[in-house]
Formats: C-alpha cells, sequence, structure tokens
C-alpha cells in the first residue's frame, strides 16, 4: 500500500505541539505501524487550512491524477483543512480515486463509514476554530490601529525597532519632495519616474531592502526589482497623507478565509493626525490631491518628455468646440512666445474655423486682472459676512431662548398627542376626528423641529462659509504677492476658457472660474491690445447667506 504524507503549519497555531518535524514524525510512524509504504510527501508552512489554494494540495491532487497513491496520511483532519465544507470536498474526492486520508492521532478513516460521524463532528470544530482565532486577532490588530500602528514605515521615513519612534529617512524624503514638487508643477506620472531614473534617485525597493532586509513581493511589476521607478508607484506616494504628519489605519479589509479585499468607508477609517514627522506642507499636499482629481477630467497632456503647455487642456474655441493647441512661434530679434491656435484651424483649414491666436502672456494678463477684480469682490463680501455674523451673535441670546421655547412647545403638543390617543381609544365611532387632530399636531411637531434645526445650522453653517472664503482670500492674496498665477493655482482658479471671434475681429474670451467664484467675458483686440472686462454673472453671496439662515 502506498502513502502519502502531508503536513502544514499556520502561524496562528501552536509551534511547539504543531511544528512540521513533529507533524512528520508521527505521520511516519502511523505509516509503519499499519504496513504502508511512505512514496512521498508534501507539506505547507505558514498557510491558512481556510482554503485549499495550497502548494502541498496541489502536489497530492497530481499523485491522484497519476494514481500513485492509496492513502494520504496527516497528523489529524485540521492539518488536511480546516475549511468544513472544502475540507468534505476535498475528501469526497480522494474517495472517488479511491484514496482514502488517515489520521494518525485522531485513528481515524475516511474508507470506515462509522467514522463518518465524527468526522462531521471534526470538521465543524476545526471550522469554529479558526474563525474565533481569526476574529480574536481581528480585534487585537484592529485595537492597535485604534491607537495608532506601523507595522512597514511608507518610503521616506524608517522605524526604530528599539524604541519605536518613527524617524525621516533624509535622501528618501527629498525624492519624496521632489515628486511632489514635479507634480504640482505640471510633470506627469511617467515622466516623474524616468526623470528620477534618469538622475539614479533609489526607489522604494531599494530602501525596504537596505533599511529592513525585505524584498518586494513577485506581484509587483519585474522594473520595481530593478530598484527603477514606475508610475504606479509614483502615484502611490502622491495620495499618502502620511507625507503631511496624518496617519489612517483601516482603511481596507482582507478576509483570510475568502481572499476577499474590501475597502471600508471613511467614518470606520482611523486619522491619527500629527502621528510622524511631515515631509511636506499641507499647502502642497492639497494641491496635489486637487491635480490628481483634476487631470483625468481634462486629459491634458505634454509634448514627449515635456511637461504640459500652462493652458493646455483649459482652452476651447467656441465656434467649432475644439482645444486651442499650443505652438512656439519665432521671430528674429524678438524673444520666443507661445501661442494658442484652435486645432479645428490648424488641422482643417480656414474653411472649418479661424486661428483664434491668442499668445500666453496675454491670457496671464487677463487672468491676472479677473483675480485682481475677484480679490476686490470678495474682500467686500468678506467684509459683509462678518457684519452678519456679528448681527447674529448679538442675537445669540435671543435664538437660545427661541429654541428653548420651541422644545416646550414639542412637549406640550406631545402631551396632547396622549390624550388625544386615550380619547381615540374611548370614542371609535369619532375614530376620523381624531386623526385629522392629530395629523394637524404632527404637523405642527414637524414644523417646530425644523425651525430649531435651521437655528442649530446657522452659526455652523456661516463659520464654515467664513473659513471657505478666508481660504480663496490667503488664495488670491498668495497670487497677486508674488505677481503672478502658477500653473496649479490657475488650474485651481479657472474651469474653462472659451474662446469666440466677433464680428468686429476682436477675440472674445469668456473665463468661467470655479465655484464658488464667478465668470466673466473679457475682450481682446489682437490690433488695439486692449483688455475689456466685462461681468456676465455672479454669485450673490447675500442672497446665499439669507437662504441657509445665516442673514
Amino acid at each position: 500500500m502506498r502513502a502519502w504524507i502531508y503536513y502544514r503549519l499556520s502561524r496562528d497555531e501552536d509551534i511547539e505541539l504543531n511544528s512540521l518535524t513533529n507533524q512528520k514524525k508521527i505521520a511516519e510512524d502511523y505509516a509503519r505501524n499499519q504496513g504502508y509504504e511512505i512514496v512521498d510527501e508534501s507539506f505547507d508552512d505558514n498557510v491558512s487550512g481556510m482554503h485549499f489554494d495550497r502548494e502541498g494540495i496541489e502536489k497530492i491532487y497530481d499523485a491522484v491524477y497519476e494514481d500513485s497513491i492509496d492513502a494520504v496520511i496527516v497528523k489529524d483532519l485540521s492539518r488536511l483543512g480546516r475549511h468544513r465544507t472544502q475540507t468534505a470536498l476535498f475528501i469526497d474526492f480522494l474517495r472517488e480515486h479511491d484514496v482514502r486520508v488517515l489520521s494518525a492521532t485522531e485513528n481515524i478513516d475516511t474508507f470506515n463509514e462509522d467514522d463518518d460521524l465524527i468526522i462531521g463532528f471534526k470538521q465543524i470544530m476545526n471550522d469554529f476554530y479558526a474563525k474565533d482565532i481569526s476574529r480574536k486577532i481581528r480585534a487585537a490588530y484592529k485595537q492597535k490601529q485604534k491607537e495608532g500602528m506601523i507595522i512597514i514605515p511608507p518610503f521616506g521615513y524608517f522605524k526604530d525597532k528599539n524604541t519605536g519612534k518613527i524617524e525621516i529617512v533624509k535622501d528618501a524624503a527629498e525624492t519624496v519632495r521632489t515628486i511632489f514638487q514635479m507634480y504640482v508643477e505640471g510633470y506627469g506620472l511617467k515622466l516623474i519616474a524616468k526623470t528620477l531614473n534618469e538622475k539614479g534617485m533609489k526607489s522604494p525597493g531599494y530602501y525596504q531592502e537596505q533599511l529592513i532586509g525585505k524584498k518586494l513581493p513577485y506581484t509587483r511589476p519585474e522594473i520595481t526589482h530593478r530598484f527603477l521607478w514606475e508610475s504606479t508607484g509614483i502615484k502611490r506616494i502622491l495620495k499618502n497623507e502620511i507625507y503631511i504628519g496624518t496617519l489612517i489605519c483601516h482603511k481596507s479589509y482582507t478576509s483570510k478565509i475568502n481572499k476577499v479585499r474590501k475597502d471600508l468607508p471613511k467614518e470606520e477609517q482611523f486619522r491619527h493626525e500629527n502621528f510622524v514627522p511631515a515631509i511636506i506642507p499641507k499647502e502642497i499636499w492639497e494641491q496635489t490631491q486637487f491635480l490628481l482629481k483634476e487631470r483625468p477630467t481634462h486629459k491634458f497632456h505634454g509634448a514627449k518628455g515635456r511637461k504640459p503647455y500652462r493652458y493646455t487642456g483649459l482652452i476651447s474655441c467656441a465656434d467649432c468646440g475644439a482645444a486651442l493647441i499650443a505652438k512656439r512661434r519665432r521671430w528674429k530679434n524678438k524673444p520666443e512666445r507661445i501661442e494658442y491656435i484652435c486645432s479645428g484651424y490648424h488641422r482643417y483649414g480656414k474653411e472649418h474655423c479661424v486661428p483664434h491666436r491668442i499668445d500666453e502672456d496675454t491670457l496671464d494678463k487677463i487672468i491676472y486682472g479677473e483675480i485682481l477684480s475677484l480679490k476686490s469682490k470678495v474682500k467686500k463680501n468678506w467684509t459683509i459676512i462678518n457684519q452678519l455674523i456679528d448681527e447674529w451673535n448679538q442675537q445669540k441670546v435671543l435664538v437660545e431662548k427661541r429654541i428653548e421655547k420651541l422644545n416646550k412647545r414639542i412637549e406640550g403638543l406631545n402631551s396632547d398627542i396622549e390624550k388625544i390617543l386615550m380619547a381615540k381609544i374611548n370614542d371609535p365611532d369619532h375614530a376620523e376626528r381624531y386623526d385629522s387632530m392629530l395629523d394637524k399636531l404632527d404637523k405642527e411637531i414637524r414644523q417646530h423641529r425644523e425651525q430649531i434645526q435651521n437655528c442649530n445650522n446657522s452659526e455652523v453653517i456661516s463659520k464654515k462659509k467664513k473659513a471657505e472664503m478666508k481660504q480663496t482670500v490667503d488664495l488670491l492674496e498668495e497670487i497677486i504677492v508674488k505677481n503672478g498665477i502658477s500653473d496649479t493655482h490657475l488650474r485651481m482658479l479657472v474651469d474653462k476658457i472659451i474662446i469666440h471671434q466677433n464680428e468686429k475681429g476682436e477675440l472674445e474670451c469668456q473665463i468661467n472660474l470655479r465655484a464658488p467664484y464667478q465668470c466673466h467675458m473679457s475682450i481682446y483686440s489682437e490690433l488695439k491690445e486692449v483688455l475689456r472686462i466685462n461681468s456676465k454673472v455672479k454669485v450673490d453671496i447675500i442672497d446665499t447667506l439669507r437662504r441657509i439662515g445665516v442673514a
């Protein structure tokens, strides 16, 4: 009789009791005592028994198909598997091929019908044990995540094993700063990776192996194993909030049983502000997150090996709908300039559209003029909001008394409802009249509760609006101080620029600023070089405040 020995060790189990050597000796002694010839063996180390996607099990399948064994010997049935359904299916597969499973310590034979009941019972107990252990480990791990835990620090950081302190790795941190800076300057993910590789800047895989001796998993692209940068690694760094000092734990959950990974909602995640030293400023982080969301929607690309032009993806033709493309123009004894031209005209000629030529410097002047105009209006609205909030604060005592009065009125209405319900029970003949009275009281209670909610929300909403406007003021101030708008700030402020040529030959430049800004019309004459700003659509902040109950 030919026997195959199988043994398995999981990291969650007692190593001393279930060591691979111990299991092997027990199975070999049992095989000799029962008169079996051991033809081969297989094992799985540090592998869960809740699934059968294991190398050692695959070898048993091969041996069964080759008809080279008559029995599989294990120390106990839990070594074969702990998932009751999958283990039963595997045992049935072996039975169909006239291969029995023998448990050495439990004296169980799957060919013995008298053992069927105890086999089923053992499978239930083994399944319960694995799930119970998994639940306890998850609970302990979750508690550590609540307190803040980093097992392997991300690129740019190092964890001291003795103190547990997270420290910045100087060279790696400089690489992180370079990545963020290049991205906000307009470079794409692939171009950043290419630049880092050309400069010989070390990748996360290199530092991971040098600092903690851990190699990259085989699931990573082959290029990363040569310590080269690739675009997915760049994006992973740009999206990691750890670089402004914020640790986020419990972002996803992976079931050990069925290997299903699930992303968890933000309310279930654990945020730890200022958990590690920050590598980049929060302002750069916010600009990066904005661009990560923005670029896929606008889909603007630069020439090969070059970052995109400033207005690429923002400017389009009102006449044919095509985007305006950038061209570099050179004249004798004149500095080079960047000019935008309708791609419909460029591709199909004057029969299709007109050029709509406008140079980058002119667009910069128009946008800067809009910012100066916007700043004065925002400051005026800022003053009005402060006045409204001050007025609201002065009336805060009256509002609180109003809320108290409404709550007492609701209590009285609830008492009236109870009396009417009792009267309805004692006088069923007039039930419809009582129902009508109850509906009126319910309606009044809902109205009072809505008024209370509006009163409570007014202060919160007003402060939120004030904070948002403060961010706008700070952004405009920064742009004006620098006497020019950066590429990132340009895309944060401007949603779309639409160019149209009117009957006078002037270019009408409609600038749609992002909410809650404004939409303006600028007129640019190539001959006179005159800029005229005409307000087209305006957001009335006062009306907005009144609608939300602040004014």
